[in-house]
């Protein structure tokens, strides 16, 4: 199979390592030329996946024409607050292939998802050939190798087998969904609470205090998720409680370790130079808070992180904000 991976970051040369490890010819668009030399003379990324290999089926490349040439399926890898201004410059010339959006935020300025970007922006974009790729799969551990699972969601079943047989491996089982909205939504929003897990971390609270947080931000996911017309069913498994855990208590995870740096004491700006990576988590918080407003969902979570990434309470407030917090029957 011909793939192209738009995008050359940590997810995106993830990606490419593992459909290259899987006999499929792989071109990898990198924005600037000279990382896309890199990548295909010293065979690394290594300003994001140090050290890891890239096989040789992969082709790296800074020429859109030659990313997309001939291929019979496109993976997105670009962040989602810049994926308009991709599509302003490339949406036209995306061929017509299976789809497959890996992204996971929310537009901060419309609130849309990113299959709803690309149908807004891509004039080839077709539902029946899109689908959603979430799930526990940090980067550094799917370019090594690691055993995980995912999901892989459309609203054509035939598109998502497709997919499934062709990229599930020894290493990566992917299970089938027609829950499109959900699996984008929790992918998104997981980010927000790995966010408030990090600043759990940097302030130095324990086990107890990070478990009672997965737990209410699961609820809080699956609440607005359900309003914005997710299914429950989604929210309890890999793209929605899996990877929130992931995701709240690893090491490698962006959104956890921006969250760190904050409840340590440094500033949002500090925390993401130091942190060296987009967190979608940082800009789908405030689309989350407003998507809770707009369907009368409460997201306590959501809106203590805004609050302390917009510098209105120190992330020790935050806290004692949700601790505070009037007593009720669990929900």
């Amino acid at each position: 199979m011909k793939v192209a991976i738009l995008g050359a970051g940590s997810w995106g040369t993830a990606l490419a390592i593992h459909a290259g490890k899987h006999d499929h010819d792989v071109k990898l668009w990198a924005r600037d030329r000279d990382h896309a030399r890199e990548l295909d003379e010293k065979r690394v990324n290594e300003h994001y996946l140090p050290g890891i290999v890239i096989p040789e089926r992969v082709y790296a490349t800074a020429e859109f024409a030659a990313a997309i040439d001939g291929c019979e399926v496109v993976f997105f890898a670009v962040p989602t607050q810049e994926l308009r201004s991709f599509l302003a410059t490339y949406g036209a010339r995306v061929p017509r292939a299976i789809w497959v959006g890996t992204a996971k935020g929310i537009e901060t300025s419309t609130k849309l998802f990113e299959h709803e970007l690309l149908a807004e922006c891509a004039q080839n974009f077709d539902t029946q050939r899109y689908a959603a790729l979430s799930g526990p799969t940090l980067a550094a551990e799917l370019a090594l190798g690691m055993p995980s699972s995912a999901v892989i969601a459309s609203a054509k079943d035939e598109t998502s087998r497709t997919l499934q047989r062709e990229l599930s491996s020894e290493r990566l089982r992917l299970y089938r969904s027609i829950d499109v909205i959900g699996v984008e939504f929790a992918g998104a929003m997981k980010n927000v609470i790995a966010l408030a897990a990090g600043m759990v971390d940097g302030i130095g609270y324990g086990a107890n205090t990070k478990g009672a947080l997965i737990t209410r931000g699961l609820t809080e996911l699956s609440r607005l998720g359900e309003a914005v017309g997710g299914e429950r069913k989604t929210f309890m498994g890999l793209s929605g409680l899996g990877d929130l855990s992931t995701t709240c208590m690893s090491p490698r995870s962006r959104n956890r370790t921006v969250g760190e740096y904050i409840g340590k004491g440094e500033t949002l700006e500090a925390a993401l130079r130091k942190t060296g990576q987009v967190a979608e988590g940082v800009y789908t918080a405030r689309a989350a808070f407003e998507l809770g407003i707009r369907h009368r969902v409460a997201v306590p979570i959501t809106s203590g992180v805004c609050a302390v990434l917009e510098g209105k309470l120190s992330a020790r407030d935050a806290v004692r904000g949700l601790m505070e917090r009037e007593l009720k029957e669990e929900d």
